[in-house]
């Protein structure tokens, strides 16, 4: 792809299960050709901390803790003062986890049977029967152990795995600690496809054909065996075959370790698209047959869209502007961690999909498998990030091995296992480049641009679908900052060099610079990969959207990690706190993220608190959705929301006021400002009009005296699964005799949990308090907590009694599936 970019892709959703999926134990038998993957997330024990022999079969671990993963242990340490505050005041620590397990005997008809890990953090060591099988320097990319002849049938085997939250001086923010993504157990047959070995990336044709070539991958040892054969179709979402397609060519020896083979391309009519609207899923079926016989069978869900990208438009997806509308943000899942857990996934990208967000950077790391699932079933657009910056200088690499010395692998696991999903649009190969020459790998003084065309011709070996950017410091041409002479000057408002030569440019930030880049360079496809909260919605309202990408808002939802100082645990300049409850200018950015007419009122606590995060003033005014001040007469300030052209404000039906919307002003539209207001019990009401017609309505009403908890269980889009990785979300909260939240009663509150499941943490919301998220019992923070239990395997009825300090016990019963 040049750098005036047009191009046309599809791309097929690869999310690789078997053809006939199973659960717990594995029960086919080999020999038909169904490979198996058993999921080995159970029955683990757990210690912190260096212990010797722990690999060693023999070693007794019996006084240790017992846990199912995926389990985040660094979130579960105390919080420690003198910890890196950029690690969220935890020690780095190495751990230890060991299971003991007995093959069952229907592994045996199986000739390779391998230990498959979606990730751990930061870094690990994995040992079978004593014996060293695998490793990993860089836990965001998964990694399998073949352990097919160390396997021992009729006794206990046991497994046993390193890990580590990472060097010191590592990584910049926080990553969290132990197995953390699931684990399986893949059984097939040696003659089958390699890891990640379907790639598919249709074509649509001039004739409005789609041409469906898919590529299957094999070791190459496994040639000169017999005669093979593959058989590709596809499947509608009724199941019904609309398209296959068959290969019986295959090179009969070989030097290479893995070999690519094409399969026929295969034509489908007038598929159903994969949109934002309408995130269509097929499934393609891939079968190989050694002399007649299959010999594996692997399933993978589809999805049929183009992409095209321009200097002049932005980005297209099926031939329509789409401006995305973001966030960038580490890997966290609030009170679980990094553990992930697909409801934990789930639920974040709803509550964003649910105020107008359609696409996440992943910052700045592969995310977890199941969440890119999820964005190829919510249609949720993805710019998928390799890794921070090139070089172990500079607090951005926590791996044992320099990243020079080990990045090949971990692209090719990447890429392969991401470059099926319809979802992703776009390949980021790295973050904040351009201040510094030795954040770009191999110092060439030209910031980076010799590194990145190294990664880039590695990307492109493996997907040429997408176009790749990496994205830049808010710095410009030849490193300049904010804090040097001359930043302002109209001469030194240049791109950075390393942008000019990326198919996309990237910048962090620094959204005035946007136009005068383009007079510069025209050919700039420009995507703000970092917006700041603190400037609210003017970077949006700046951009030139109808020739830009789009932007993702830094730290939207609070994380841990990156704090600015103790007692804060983390980022909170934010739109959502971390139990994903937003804030009151989480409305102001829908208001410009959708088109429905909405007005929201925010209480205004206090004046804005900020930072200067690289180089760029962050911050965020505390809010509230409550009227905090609780004695008659106080003052209060307002702050409300609106996309409309005008507001009324009223106190209890008494109007005070009606202010216009000032749409000349990036930095006021949609906000509204009523400050000195007399508190006093009731209500207020904003009624946003256009054209002088009602169009939309909020209302905050005072609480009354705290009378009852409340318990409420939050919905879930499939019923609960007692698989033992499902989730349960309950909210507690105290309200007066008529439901209204009383948010500022304080007190503490206490969980019993019995049945079919477990408290996995209890989250205040409060990045303030000092507490342990795994305990049964927290402070309450605005009246209110967060449950979070985890069902077990056995379905049944589950018990939650809850008491908090001055209210009677309330007790909630619900089912598991």
């Amino acid at each position: 792809m040049n750098k005036n970019l047009r191009t046309t892709v599809l791309l097929f959703l690869m999310t690789i299960v078997t053809c006939m999926p199973t659960k717990g134990h594995a029960q086919n038998d080999g020999a038909d050709g169904q490979r198996q993957s058993v999921l080995f997330n159970f029955g683990w024990r757990f210690h912190l901390g260096e212990v010797q022999d722990a690999q060693q079969p023999a070693f007794d671990d019996s006084n240790w803790q017992q846990l199912d993963l995926p389990y985040d242990y660094q979130l579960n340490m105390p919080w420690n003062e003198k910890a890196n505050r950029a690690r969220a005041f935890k020690d780095m620590s190495g751990a230890w986890f060991r299971k003991t397990f007995t093959p069952d005997e229907s592994w045996r008809q199986y000739s390779q049977i391998l230990l498959d890990f979606e990730g751990l953090m930061y870094y690990g060591d994995v040992y079978l029967n004593g014996q060293k099988i695998g490793s990993t320097e860089y836990g965001y990319c998964g990694f399998d152990c073949d352990i097919t002849k160390l396997l021992k049938f009729n006794q206990p085997n046991v497994v046993a795995v390193y890990t580590n939250t990472g060097v010191v001086g590592g990584s910049r923010w926080y990553t969290g600690g132990g197995i953390n993504r699931n684990v399986h157990i893949v059984l097939k047959n040696q003659y089958s496809l390699a890891r990640h070995g379907i790639y598919a990336a249709p074509q649509l044709l001039a004739d409005g054909t789609w041409s469906v070539p898919v590529q299957v991958e094999f070791p190459g040892k496994i040639l000169g065996k017999g005669e093979f054969a593959v058989q590709a179709r596809i499947l509608d979402t009724n199941g019904s075959e609309v398209a296959k397609s068959e290969m019986t060519a295959c090179p009969k020896t070989t030097r290479l370790q893995l070999i690519e083979v094409p399969i026929k391309p295969m034509t489908i009519n007038a598929p159903q698209l994969w949109s934002i609207e309408s995130p269509t899923l097929y499934t393609c079926e891939v079968k190989v047959f050694m002399d007649g016989k299959q010999t594996d069978c692997v399933s993978t869900r589809i999805g049929f869209r183009t992409i095209e990208y321009g200097p002049d438009f932005g980005f297209k997806l099926n031939g329509k502007k789409v401006f995305l509308q973001g966030i960038a943000n580490h890997v966290d899942f609030g009170g679980v961690g990094v553990a992930s857990y697909r409801k934990a996934i789930e639920r974040q990208l709803r509550q964003l999909q649910a105020f107008g967000y359609n696409a996440v950077r992943c910052s700045h790391n592969p995310y977890p498998p199941v969440f890119y699932d999820l964005c190829d079933e919510l249609g949720i657009v993805v710019v998928d990030e390799f890794v921070d910056k090139w070089s172990t200088d500079g607090n951005c690499w926590g791996g044992r091995e320099p990243f020079l010395n080990c990045w090949v692998p971990l692209m090719q696991e990447w890429v392969k296992r991401d470059r099926n999903h319809p979802c992703i649009i776009l390949w980021s190969l790295g973050n904040e480049m351009q201040h510094r020459e030795n954040a770009s790998g191999y110092e060439t003084g030209d910031w980076g641009q010799t590194m990145f065309r190294i990664l880039d011709v590695m990307l492109k070996r493996y997907d040429t679908t997408r176009p790749s950017t990496a994205a830049m410091y808010p710095a410009r041409a030849n490193g300049i900052r904010r804090a040097d002479k001359g930043f302002r000057d109209k001469e030194n408002i240049l791109p950075p060099e390393l942008s000019r030569i990326s198919q996309v440019a990237s910048y962090n930030y620094e959204y005035a610079d946007y136009r005068r880049y383009k007079e510069v360079d025209p050919h700039l496809i420009i995507f703000q990969s970092e917006a700041s909260v603190n400037d609210l919605i003017t970077p949006y309202l700046r951009m030139d959207r109808p020739t830009t990408v789009g932007l993702c808002y830094w730290g939207a939802i609070e994380y841990w990690g990156e704090s600015d100082g103790w007692p804060k645990k983390g980022w909170n300049y934010s739109f959502f706190d971390h139990t994903l409850k937003p804030y009151p200018r989480a409305w102001l950015v829908e208001s410009v993220f959708k088109q429905e007419p909405l007005v929201h009122i925010g209480v205004l606590d206090q004046e804005q608190r900020s930072i200067i995060w690289n180089d760029v003033l962050s911050g965020r005014a505390e809010m509230s959705h409550f009227y905090w001040k609780e004695h008659k007469g106080d003052s209060i300030t307002l702050e409300i929301y609106s996309n409309c052209e005008e507001v009324e404000l009223l106190q209890n039906g008494k109007s005070l006021g009606t202010k216009q919307n000032n749409f000349r002003d990036d930095k006021k539209q949609n906000k509204f400002l009523w400050k000195g207001i007399c508190w006093q019990p009731g209500k207020v009401t904003a009624i946003a009009r256009n054209k002088g017609h009602e169009v939309a309505r909020h209302e905050l009403v005072s609480p009354g005296k705290a009378t009852r908890l409340q318990v409420t269980l939050e919905q879930n889009p499939h019923p609960l699964q007692a698989n033992g990785m499902d989730l349960q979300y309950i909210r507690l909260q105290v309200v007066d005799s008529k439901g209204v939240e009383v948010n500022n009663y304080e007190g503490e509150l206490k969980l019993e949990i019995d049945g079919e499941a477990t408290l996995i943490a209890l989250d205040n919301g409060d990045h303030f308090t000092n507490l342990r998220l795994d305990q049964s019992s927290t402070p309450l923070y605005r009246g209110g907590a967060l449950a979070i239990l985890r069902t077990t395997q056995q379905g049944g009825r589950i018990t939650v009694k809850a008491t908090a300090t001055g209210l009677k016990p309330v007790t909630v019963k619900f089912d598991t599936k």
